[in-house]
């Protein structure tokens, strides 16, 4: 696997998103350091960000089973194992919001779910086995869950993307841990960059609206 000495080294140092008062680097400046990946792992990341990039995945939110589907399609060329993990990472953690949200709406509804997302990975079964249970039995492993659910429920859609955020922001800090200087410190760079920008970009009315615009989604689907 090559190692990436030279670019890791050459990228400034991301601020905590929530601290982070402008981008330390633009994209046309990460862009330029990323032409220094192998063509392989440049094709990787490039699939990865079409898929699970705050900006790309979320702001034009698409519906839950076409962005499913598209996931699926891509895994199969996304052979980089802390890539690999990372998007399927990202996976799980939509269907659980898909699940919360459908929910909310219909809180019958998880034949829609499993419409929706049957097949995205093994905590499908486990919702719709438990769709009646608040956090339908999986608060342990994903604690996340209840404070998830409460901004839905109040409509908070600025606290659900900070929850998000942190949780990304958090993992990709261990994957760079687990090697400084190879492909995973680079794309868990990216993605961090990705959701710095987001962050700053936000917008209070922006955020509500586009809340609004997911249940709303989700009522025309049912």
């Amino acid at each position: 696997m090559a190692e990436y000495i030279t670019l890791v080294s050459s990228l400034p140092y991301l601020p905590p998103f929530e601290k982070a008062e402008r981008s330390p680097i633009t994209r046309l400046r990460l862009e330029q350091r990323l032409h220094n990946l192998e063509p392989e792992d440049a094709r990787q990341l490039a699939l990865a960000e079409a898929l699970v990039s705050w900006r790309l995945s979320l702001a034009k939110p698409k519906t839950d089973q076409e962005m499913l589907m598209r996931c699926r399609a891509a895994l199969q060329e996304i052979t980089q194992t802390a890539l690999r993990e990372f998007v399927e990472f990202r996976i799980v953690q939509q269907t659980i919001l898909a699940a919360l949200r459908i929910r909310q709406t219909n809180s019958l509804s998880e034949s829609l779910f499993l419409e929706q997302v049957n097949g995205a990975n093994r905590w499908v079964g486990v919702i719709a086995s438990n769709w009646e249970h608040p956090d339908f039995k999986l608060e342990a492993v994903f604690p996340w869950i209840p404070d998830a659910r409460g901004y839905l429920e109040a409509g908070d859609a600025n606290g659900l993307d900070r929850l998000m955020m942190k949780i990304i922001w958090q993992r990709l800090s261990r994957i760079t841990e687990s090697n400084r200087f190879g492909f995973e410190a680079v794309f868990a760079f990216v993605f961090k960059w990705d959701i710095l920008q987001a962050w700053l970009a936000r917008d209070a009315d922006k955020a509500t609206s586009r809340f609004q615009e997911l249940i709303k989604e989700v009522k025309n689907g049912s």
